[in-house]
């Protein structure tokens, strides 16, 4: 595998926190999660939280320099190769993130997990996730456990943002917002694309193929 620096992008329930995880693993890349961190933050009430927690509940993007001061930091302590899910989401934090990694930028790809409204509206309602550990999961792995975590033993919930008026808002912002940023990276040949429909094994054999 060539690729050391990877960002995830895709609509929401696309799989790119699964699809990142599985990779990372084989690779041996760290992995970073926005969303999942934005999250953590928000139910620890820290001041970055106070101050996403609004946008996360309308189904927005938080701001730029909240998202690039949040995602540079981790860059920063990384000396291995890494995975980035969520980030970039918009042009300006692409065009940011190939200032940071300066001549390193020809060595990100960029890969796109596509699917049908549908199957990721599906997803949605299905979705489960531990408050500790932030596992993933549907809620049929959940039911018979009577909701807790079978990786922890916390508390699995719905996502607070995985109600259907959210998610049909955040889709409409990843069109507008992030289909650029895959623009961006075509044009100078680092994006990559893997249909996402499927089981978790299926879709990661095509992304596997992918980086060949």
């Amino acid at each position: 595998m060539s690729a050391h620096a990877i960002v995830l992008l895709g609509p929401p329930a696309s799989g790119k926190g699964t699809q990142g995880r599985l990779l990372a693993a084989a690779e041996g890349l760290s992995y970073f999660s926005s969303g999942r961190q934005l999250r953590r933050e928000v139910r620890a009430g820290s001041q970055l939280g106070k101050s996403a927690e609004p946008y996360l509940e309308a189904g927005r993007y938080v701001p730029d320099e909240l998202a690039l001061g949040l995602v540079k930091g981790w860059i920063s302590e990384r000396h291995r190769g890494w995975i980035l899910d969520g980030f970039p989401r918009t042009l300006p934090q692409a065009v940011e993130l190939d200032r940071v990694l300066d001549s390193r930028q020809e060595e990100l790809r960029a890969l796109l997990i596509e699917g049908p409204v549908e199957e990721l509206e599906r997803r949605v309602a299905d979705r489960r996730e531990c408050r500790e550990c932030s596992w993933t999961g549907t809620r049929a792995e959940v039911e018979g456990a009577q909701g807790i975590c079978p990786s922890c033993g916390g508390m699995v919930e719905q996502r607070p943002d995985d109600d259907m008026e959210n998610f049909r808002q955040r889709f409409k912002v990843f069109e507008e917002l992030t289909l650029p940023v895959a623009s961006y990276y075509k044009q100078s040949k680092r994006l990559l694309r893997v249909w996402g429909v499927g089981s978790p094994e299926e879709v990661f054999r095509r992304v596997q193929s992918e980086f060949v």
